[in-house]
């Protein structure tokens, strides 16, 4: 059953995520065939990352890299831990998922 929508729980307040807990199916996840990998991880299972202050709701599968949005930051973005460097990718999320899967956003 796919949700449309869920409040941005509390411990997640501090991010500029709401477009992520509000988006048609976003909550649910985004499959990339393609990488064989959550794209966009369902709403129970973003994890947040304290120590960098990084909220992480997926993937692309490749060398650790994480995508997720920064406290006091706009947008979404992507970790690259083995660089220890952030990198802005898009304005929101469905943002990224549609340049992820036309091949106009890359990492």
């Amino acid at each position: 059953m796919t949700r449309f929508s869920m409040e941005v729980p509390a411990r997640f307040r501090e991010y500029a995520c709401d477009d992520y807990f509000e988006s048609p199916g976003l909550v649910d996840g985004v499959w990339s065939e393609s990488e064989q990998v959550w794209l966009i991880v369902p709403a129970n299972e973003i994890a947040e990352r304290p120590e960098n202050a990084f909220l992480i709701v997926g993937r692309p599968g490749v060398d650790g890299i994480e995508f997720g949005y920064r406290r006091g930051h706009g947008g979404v973005w992507a970790y690259y831990p083995q660089e220890a460097r952030f990198a802005y990718l898009a304005a929101d999320v469905q943002a990224l998922v549609d340049g992820w899967l036309s091949g106009t956003i890359k990492v």
